[in-house]
Parts: C-alpha cells; sequence; structure tokens
C-alpha cells in the first residue's frame, strides 16, 4: 500500500511539472484529463490533453480499445517461490502493479471501452486454509478482494468484465463471486449480462462487429461446486479416470502422461450446456458478419500454455470454436509465463503473463482494428500485433 502511494505522489508530481508544457485543450471521449489527475488524488486538475502521447499504439484510429490484466493474485504476505519451487511470487507487489496499470490507463487510455480481468484476483492463502494463510488469525478473503476492487474503482473505464479464476474459488463460493463480481455497481460497472451463480459465462457486444464471450472454465470442477451436485461428481470422475495420482495422495504428476496432466483440481472443465450456448452464440454471430473474442481464465491450446495449464475438455471447446470460423481471440490467464499461438484455424491463442510472478507488471491495451489487433503491452507484457484473416 506505501509502494503504490509513493508511485502515485511521483507520478503527480511529475504531472504538476509537466502541465505548463501541455499544448492542447481537449476532452478525450467526454473525460477531461482533470479526472486523471483527480483519480491520481491531485485537486483541482486542468481539462487539458497531451496529444502527443508517445504510448498511443498507432496513427490510425481503433473501433475502439480494451484494457487487460492477469493474475494479480493478492495476498497481504511475504514475496515466496511456488509450491512447486518454478516461479517466484511478488504477493504484496502486485497491488502496487495493479495500481499502476490504473494510473496508466487513466492517463494514456482513458478511452478505453473495458477492463478485461482474466481471473484470479486474490490468492487462496487469504482464506486461511493452507501456505501463510495458516497464520492469519481469520481469513482475509474479504479484505483482500476489498482492497483489489478500490484500485478498480479509481479507473476512468466505465466497466471491468470479470473471468472466474481458481483462486477466486478458494476464497468464495459463486453465489458470493456473483455479488462480489458480477453485480458490484460501483463505478466501474462489473457488467456480466445474464450471468447468475450457476451460469457465470456470457456475451457482450462493445461494437457492432465485435461479440466478446466469456467462458466458465470451472463449470465442471471440484472447487466452486457444492459436495453431492452434478458439476462436482463429473468433476471427481473426469480426474479419477484420467490422473489417480489426485486421490492417491501421490506426486500429481509423477508417472503420468503429459496429455493427461491438465486433469489437475486447479483446472477445470466447460459443461454440455455451456458448450451449446457458446456454439449458438457462435453461430449467431457468423451469421451477422460480427467477429469474436473468448475471454477464459483456463487457456484452451496447450501450446500457448503448458500440458498442466488447460482447461480438461478443450478439444471439445476448440471443436466449436474451430467450426464457427468467427473466433479471432482466445485471450486467457492462469499460466503465468503467459504464451502464445495461432492455430490450423487462424485463431490467436495469448496467454496474458501473470502480475503475480512479473514484478514489474504485467497489462496493457489492445486497439481493436478492422484488419488486425494491436496490443501495446506494459511492464513485463510484450507489444504484439495479431493480422485478422
Amino acid at each position: 500500500l506505501a509502494g503504490a502511494t509513493r508511485y502515485r505522489s511521483s507520478l503527480a508530481r511529475q504531472l504538476k511539472q509537466n502541465l505548463s508544457k501541455m499544448r492542447y485543450k481537449k476532452l478525450l471521449n467526454g473525460r477531461s484529463v482533470g479526472l486523471v489527475l483527480a483519480g491520481l488524488g491531485l485537486a483541482g486538475g486542468a481539462s487539458i490533453a497531451e496529444e502527443e502521447e508517445s504510448q498511443r499504439a498507432s496513427s490510425e484510429e481503433p473501433l475502439f480499445r480494451f484494457g487487460v490484466i492477469a493474475d494479480v493474485q493478492y495476498a497481504d504476505i511475504d514475496n515466496a517461490t511456488s509450491f512447486g519451487g518454478g516461479e517466484y511470487r511478488f504477493y504484496r507487489g502486485t497491488l502496487d502493479s495493479l495500481a499502476k496499470s490504473i494510473d496508466w490507463w487513466n492517463l494514456h487510455y482513458p478511452d478505453i471501452q473495458f477492463i478485461a480481468n482474466l481471473g484470479d484476483l486474490i490468492d487462496g492463502q487469504n482464506a486461511g486454509g493452507y501456505g501463510a494463510g495458516l497464520n492469519f488469525s481469520e481469513p482475509q478473503s474479504a479484505v483482500a478482494l476489498e482492497r483489489v476492487v478500490s484500485q478498480f474503482r479509481r479507473s476512468l473505464c466505465p466497466t471491468v468484465h470479470h473471468a472466474i479464476g481458481n483462486h477466486e474459488l478458494y476464497n468464495f463460493d459463486r453465489e458470493q463471486l456473483h455479488s462480489h463480481l458480477f453485480k458490484d455497481k460501483t463505478p466501474p460497472l462489473s457488467e456480466a449480462p445474464g450471468a447468475t451463480p450457476s451460469q457465470l459465462y456470457y456475451s457482450f457486444r462493445p461494437h457492432p462487429q465485435w461479440r466478446f464471450l466469456l467462458i466458465d472454465c470451472y463449470d465442471i470442477a471440484v472447487q466452486g461446486r457444492e459436495e453431492g451436485s452434478e458439476q462436482m461428481a463429473k468433476a471427481r470422475q473426469l480426474i479419477a479416470e484420467n490422473n489417480p495420482n489426485v486421490f492417491a495422495g501421490k506426486n500429481w504428476f509423477e508417472g503420468v502422461h503429459p496429455s493427461k496432466h491438465r486433469f489437475v483440481p486447479y483446472n477445470g472443465a466447460v459443461g454440455s450446456s455451456q458448450l451449446e450456448w457458446l456454439r449458438a452464440q457462435l453461430s449467431e454471430a457468423k451469421k451477422g458478419g460480427e467477429r469474436c473474442v473468448v475471454m477464459t481464465h483456463v487457456p484452451l491450446d496447450p501450446r500457448a500454455s503448458s500440458p498442466k495449464t488447460v482447461v480438461w475438455n478443450y478439444p471439445d471447446v476448440m471443436s466449436v470454436i474451430r467450426e464457427s470460423e468467427c473466433v479471432a481471440l482466445v485471450l486467457a490467464g492462469h499460466h503465468h509465463p503467459g504464451g502464445y499461438v495461432q492455430d490450423e484455424g487462424g485463431c490467436h491463442h495469448l496467454t496474458i503473463e501473470g502480475s503475480l510472478t512479473h514484478e514489474n507488471g504485467a497489462f496493457g491495451v489492445f486497439e481493436v482494428h478492422e484488419d488486425h489487433l494491436k496490443l501495446v503491452g506494459k511492464g513485463d507484457l510484450p507489444s504484439r500485433k495479431l493480422e485478422l484473416r
């Protein structure tokens, strides 16, 4: 918290020094830079815009822009390696990284239509059941989530779309998540048209030519579902049939073929009803001449992640996507190193680097054009240009 405050104070001083150099008075999408400065804690910010902003992605105006971030996974605990020892995690520092991302979007991209949060806002240890969380006198789930959500509330962007990750489900049940993240009416609105606690998936259209589909990759899962439920029973069956090590108390991956590594509790599956919904949505979009983006916490192509971090029934989901021929991009989180592949049908699969494991943060802005998508990366998120077929 102190680090975020120091950062914003430093940025505020820099902005004050640069105000005299700003040459244009202009409202950006109905919002003045005064609001940006106010969002940084500067009282009475002037309604002035820096037109020559080097961070603007191109001189060609896009159809629309949106922000992207993944795996903030905040917890008020010391930095540490992952339980497997494969990565170093900046648990407290991710709150600073998120604060920087909000400041950056507010200052350079106040016109983004929405922010895509690809899941895992807070870490499972906040619930107090394992790891450093055992040292808490009481669960910190609600406190941690409020600290993270309060950062989003500083955004000038009107809407945040939240994918649900495994770590949200370690902390809250689906009813609580629906209330906290999908029904929060404090701007920016967490919109989720048609979503219910049992159905945390929906679609929205930020532009007449584009449809976004946020899928629930823990529809079938061992977390977030009640004991005795059909979804829980199906999840246990899938794990038992494909990776018996999990319920035998053995090393999850020892002696298990890599093609079965995904059948572990931190992944999940898309249920049959959701698959039919996805098929219907994509069919409707294709008939209307729309392009689509699928957003998910867990990736759908192991080549853009790893065999251990992919949806259990990703072949079924990808079959629906391929037959539609209208999905331009699958955006995912979960796999902290990030990844990318363009599949055989021309669909781009981009896994966004996790903020948790990148000290400089990892966030950016997508510019959506008629013939390409341009990602302007910040921190440790690389910039990319993705051509559309």
